[in-house]
């Protein structure tokens, strides 16, 4: 073989091979992302974010909503096995007198009026007739929190309202407590 000569037995003529070098600034521009292409996963970014966070809120008021459907029950559970507490010492009493609410339920506050506000929800407790006891949900604040009212008398069926319109929202606008709300709007709601 003679010297310079490559493996595919052309002859060199002692030139390097190798990468032909090309326009450092063409090289670079390949490799680095542009002004444009920033803007593109910019926008690409906010369409994701304006798609989510209706998603996420929706997700996050049916949340609160099935919160207070569940505690309502748990709620409506202990009326039933333990009235006189409740009727002694309200809503607060009656969680009281079960020690294992103190772990599921533990974000409780007690507000004022006796009430209980859990999750962006109000509960409270009212003798609808002598001795017959009405349990009540609502949103603290109707379309942040929650949206749907909701009640229970011990041993009876849960009650919905859409609350569409907001009226039943905050401390001062509670629903009625009501022996039998489905003669005044409100479904039965299924149990989960």
């Amino acid at each position: 073989m003679q010297s310079g000569a490559s493996l595919g037995g052309q002859a060199s003529s002692g030139t390097r091979t190798g990468p032909i070098q090309g326009n450092t600034s063409t090289t670079a521009a390949r490799r680095a992302l542009g002004v444009v292409d920033y803007l593109t996963l910019a926008a690409i970014g906010l369409v994701v974010v304006l798609v989510s966070l209706p998603r996420l809120r929706a997700f996050a008021l049916r949340e609160n909503e099935r919160d207070a459907v569940h505690m309502l029950r748990l709620l409506a559970g202990d009326a039933l096995r333990h009235g006189e507490v409740l009727r002694a010492g309200g809503l607060g009493a009656l969680l009281a007198s079960n020690d294992a609410h103190r772990v599921r339920l533990e974000d409780l506050e007690l507000v004022e009026g006796g009430r209980l506000r859990r999750h962006g929800y109000l509960f409270d407790a009212r003798e609808a007739a002598p001795g017959r006891w009405v349990l009540r949900a609502w949103p603290w604040d109707h379309g942040h929190t929650g949206v749907g009212a909701f009640q229970i008398a011990p041993g009876g069926a849960l009650h919905g309202h859409r609350n569409a319109d907001g009226r039943l929202s905050g401390p001062g606008a509670p629903p009625p407590a009501l022996l039998d709300p489905a003669a005044a709007g409100w479904v039965v709601m299924r149990d989960e």
